[in-house]
């Protein structure tokens, strides 16, 4: 299914993108460059990135701030960061910060300058896609529900009252994005206008809106460089291009959106580590100077952020799953990021060459040739679909006599790197095995070798002056300048550590096998960087008076006491044996006795409608600028002669209940538009309809009206009929509230306190309406052990969920997963408030709060 619909949209972006006979091209894969202030701090050129002056390679990842809690955003930038990511991508959900009309909100979970920063703060750079259409699977695509029942808009266009509208949101958003600017001391280095528009993507401005755009942003301060909609985004990038270089392209080629798995997904896809480590390494091999990985942390739907593909969770299958845990997906990403990083010089300067190409001896290999200033990377490429084996000669030009014995696996790419100048002094010559990363810790350049137990790892250096060793058993070194050859065995249960000496300067090979290498963490702290090995994930590293404290991770499913090495810049290495885990962990929470609340009240004979928007015909869910997925209609009807008719709305609603003075008479004609209602004569009858969407449309590629697209709730004229043969009666003056409650005012005030007042004991069976239901929990502390909680929400129907007064969002999930993640710090020690919004009276017996097995993970700090 994932496979087909990624076909699918490829084929319809390639097909709709394209406007025949304008003349006009409608797209290419071109950024903007700088202005002359930021080109000292974030500049390009036709072969790669300079970041400060610097060749860099970006290994960008999205997470976007709107889908994870404030208190959370560190540590999922942090296993991003350890990742092997420099950058993060991120949209900017106009709906998120201007939900009602000229009431932005930049504080909290919204504050986009605190995010901005932080990532600063760690070291990080950002790519904002500044909208002001995003997709993104999300509610409206990022478009205000007030906007969209505006009449007259049209959107994405020249239109006035639309520009009008994102003029006042960038006059908000821009200075925040600008102030956070590379060459003002922020961590922004690129910045996205539009996304996915059939205009044009790259730097094509060929109409009046996108002329808009780029003037309105650049006004206000935007110096970094920019692109229109897309570039080269897909699950496959590379595609089956030999070569990405081209020669009429002004720029680095770079991929905003490689799409890692899918939003219809959820936990870890059995191929899609291997699938996808490919597909990555073919973006190295080919000639990429960067990517962006969408997504790499996907998040959740919080309140009614939903699109109407989507529930709560928007886990997306990614590396980090939606709880943070860590999926095979994230160390196979993670081992090409720290390739890429390792060797950005490199890659990020580099061209496709034909000469001096590696020696293999199985022709079924193909070999693609990385060379820059800085050194040559050959991928050697087993499109096989089994192992093969062969032997490697190293290129003539080196004057080295070697030949090694390689293995892939099927579909395997291999780095093998040569002529690369660690320093002045010292160069790697020739390295016919994997190296994971090499880590500069000061004097020290650490070189972490990965590779089969048994197996024999080899190195060759060119060193301009005497080295020293005192391991010469691995070591052959001259008397003077000329080849140092390194070889060691590669041990099953710890990594070797190796190294020689040359002016003061110490190259460190550290060889460890492929799963040991995978659990490698690169943390710095008191200005010192640590590469880390053995534990399933290094968190927080910190100093303090000279002594560290790290904190190590381990998943409650297949997690094991693995020693931990620390390889310091200076001094001894240490081997730390953690302390035993816990294997007792707690599976489900214990709530109380449930209460309910009715939330019906407003199809009650008589209520007080004062308040409500009033109209001729019921109007769209949204007109009365609630944001929520709920809405209540009513109205009052009375006819001449009485007996059975036939009440036809224009547009039934997705979901919804219809009552009639005051009782709940619906079936499943009401959304066939066949509902049968018994009216007296000369009597004022209540109608009442409550309605709920299970989430809006992203509008993809939509130009223009939007006010009559994808319209929930009631929306047109409401008629009865005697019979289809007789005049229709107009049911006219509606009164229109939108919010499940039943409390008037500004939306839905929902009833999150603990106060007993009018909240009653369960009854015994389901009530058909909908309500509200209650209960408290007792949360003890769980110390190390770190539980992530889900509200099952299974064997309910349909509604939304509050904790503690956070709105999880709505239910059911759309993706195979139990129910509703709950956020770390969501739920607090001792009592918990637990609030559900049940449309359909279906009552909450069966709901649980349990333990995700899979994503469980003990944390322990540890002392060096």
């Amino acid at each position: 299914m994932r496979t087909i619909l990624l076909l699918l949209l490829s084929m319809i972006t390639l097909r709709t993108i394209a406007q025949p006979g304008t003349g006009t091209p409608t797209r290419n894969d071109h950024i903007f460059p700088s202005a002359n202030e930021a080109k000292p701090f974030i500049n390009f050129d036709a072969r790669g990135f300079l970041i400060n002056g610097k060749r860099t390679f970006i290994t960008s990842g999205s997470m976007e701030y709107a889908r994870v809690p404030r208190a959370l955003w560190r540590d999922r930038l942090l296993r991003l960061k350890r990742a092997g990511f420099n950058t993060i991508e991120m949209y900017t959900f106009w709906n998120f910060h201007e939900a009602k009309e000229g009431q932005f909100d930049f504080t909290g979970d919204h504050d986009l300058n605190a995010y901005l920063q932080l990532i600063k703060s760690m070291g990080m750079y950002a790519i904002v896609r500044v909208g002001p259409y995003v997709c993104g699977e999300w509610n409206l695509g990022g478009y205000p529900i007030w906007l969209k029942v505006k009449q007259g808009i049209r959107v994405r266009e020249d239109n006035p009252a639309f520009l009008a509208a994102v003029d006042r949101f960038f006059d908000k958003l821009m200075p925040i994005v600008s102030q956070n600017q590379i060459n003002k001391g922020g961590s922004v280095i690129m910045v996205q206008l539009e996304n996915e528009h059939r205009a044009g993507w790259g730097t094509v401005v060929n109409n009046e809106y996108f002329k808009h755009l780029q003037q309105k942003t650049l006004s206000l301060g935007m110096q970094v460089p920019y692109f229109f909609s897309g570039l080269h985004s897909g699950n496959d990038p590379a595609g089956e291009f030999a070569s990405l270089d081209d020669p009429e392209r002004p720029n680095p080629w770079f991929a905003p959106e490689y799409w890692g798995v899918w939003f219809l997904n959820y936990g870890p896809q059995d191929l899609d580590s291997t699938l996808y480590d490919r597909r990555t390494w073919k973006m190295l091999a080919h000639g990429s100077n960067g990517y962006n990985l969408y997504m790499a942390h996907g998040g959740s739907n919080f309140n009614y952020d939903n699109d109407k593909d989507n529930a709560a969770s928007y886990d997306y299958g990614a590396m980090v799953g939606q709880t943070g845990d860590l999926r095979p997906l994230y160390y196979s990403i993670k081992r090409a990021n720290w390739f890429a990083r390792s060797f950005e010089s490199i890659l990020a300067n580099s061209l496709d060459v034909q000469e001096n190409k590696l020696i293999v001896s199985d022709t079924n290999i193909k070999v693609f040739l990385r060379k820059g200033p800085a050194g040559s990377v050959a991928f050697l490429d087993n499109q096989d679909s089994v192992a093969l084996k062969f032997k490697l000669d190293a290129p003539n030009n080196l004057g080295i006599s070697s030949t090694a014995q390689v293995k892939l696996q099927p579909g395997e790419i291999m780095p093998v790197v040569h002529s690369y100048q660690i320093n002045k002094a010292i160069q790697l010559a020739w390295a016919p095995i994997r190296i994971y990363s090499i880590t500069p810790q000061g004097n020290t350049t650490t070189i972490l070798l990965s590779a089969e137990a048994g197996t024999t790892a080899k190195l060759y250096f060119f060193v301009q002056g005497m080295a020293s060793t005192s391991q010469k058993q691995n070591f052959m070194i001259p008397r003077g300048s000329g080849l140092v050859t390194f070889s060691a065995d590669v041990l099953a249960d710890k990594p070797g550590e190796y190294s020689f000496t040359l002016g003061g300067r110490r190259i460190r090979i550290i060889v460890a096998t492929d799963k040991l290498a995978s659990r490698s963490w690169v943390a710095d702290a008191g200005g010192q960087t640590h590469l880390i090995i053995g534990p399933d994930y290094a968190a927080d590293l910190t100093a303090k008076s000279g002594k560290f404290s790290l904190t190590t991770e381990r998943p409650w499913a297949g997690g094991s006491n693995r020693p931990t090495w620390i390889f310091k810049p200076t001094g001894a290495t240490i081997k730390i044996n953690p302390k035993p885990y816990s294997s007792k962990h707690p599976q489900q929470l214990k709530l109380g006795a449930w209460q309910l609340k009715d939330a019906a009240a407003p199809a009650s004979v008589g209520y007080d409608e004062s308040k409500w928007l009033q109209t001729k015909d019921p109007v769209q869910m949204g007109t009365d600028g609630d944001i929520t997925a709920y809405a209540w209609y009513r109205t009052t009807v009375k006819v001449n002669e009485g007996g059975a008719y036939i009440l036809r709305f224009k547009k039934a609603p997705e979901r919804g209940a219809l009552f009639f003075d005051g009782k709940r008479v619906d079936t499943a004609a009401f959304f066939q538009n066949e509902n049968t209602i018994s009216l007296k004569a000369g009597v004022p009858h209540t109608l009442a309809v409550f309605t709920s969407h299970i989430g809006r449309n992203k509008l993809i590629f939509k130009v223009g009206v939007i006010d009559t697209l994808d319209m929930k709730g009631l929306a047109g004229p409401v008629v009865l009929q005697k019979d289809s043969n007789s005049a229709p009666i107009p049911v006219t003056n509606w009164k229109m509230q939108g919010g499940p409650c039943d409390n008037g005012g500004d939306g839905c005030v929902i009833p999150l306190s603990t106060v007993t007042n009018s909240w009653q004991p369960m009854p015994a069976k389901i009530l058909a309406t909908p309500h509200f239901y209650r209960n408290t929990l007792n949360l003890p502390a769980f110390n190390s052990s770190n539980p992530q909680w889900r509200l099952n929400t299974t064997s309910l129907g349909s509604g939304s969920v509050w904790v503690n007064g956070h709105n999880l969002g709505r239910y059911p999930e759309k993706i195979r997963i139990n129910g509703m993640y709950i956020p770390q710090g969501w739920l607090k020690k001792g009592k918990n408030l637990i609030v559900i919004f049940e449309e359909s009276g279906i009552l909450p017996n069966k709901v649980t709060i349990e333990a995700e097995e899979a994503a469980g993970r003990d944390t322990q700090a540890v002392q060096f």
